[in-house]
């Protein structure tokens, strides 16, 4: 499909699901999201996803980073466009 991977970024930038895939009470460092297309169908794809999230680490520590990684289901409308996305 043309500029797949430009559909998945920009999807990924506003994606309420990503919010799933945290960790705990973090915040998604969304400028980290990487991702690879594993599985490609007509209407689905399935994506690896990486990102980094920003969680406290305690009282005095401050922040620390944890690295994600989680995979995605796109399933995607008769135009090509991601119409919903679950975690897989």
């Amino acid at each position: 499909m043309p500029d797949l991977e430009g559909k998945i970024a920009g999807y990924l930038q506003r994606c309420r699901e990503l919010v799933e895939l945290q960790g705990g009470e973090g915040c998604l460092q969304v400028d980290s999201i990487t991702f690879d297309i594993l599985e490609e169908k007509a209407r689905e794809v399935i994506i690896a996803i990486r990102f980094i999230e920003v969680v406290a680490d305690g009282p005095q520590s401050g922040l620390g980073q944890v690295d994600r990684y989680r995979r995605l289901r796109l399933e995607l409308n008769e135009f090509g466009e991601i119409s919903s996305a679950s975690v897989c």
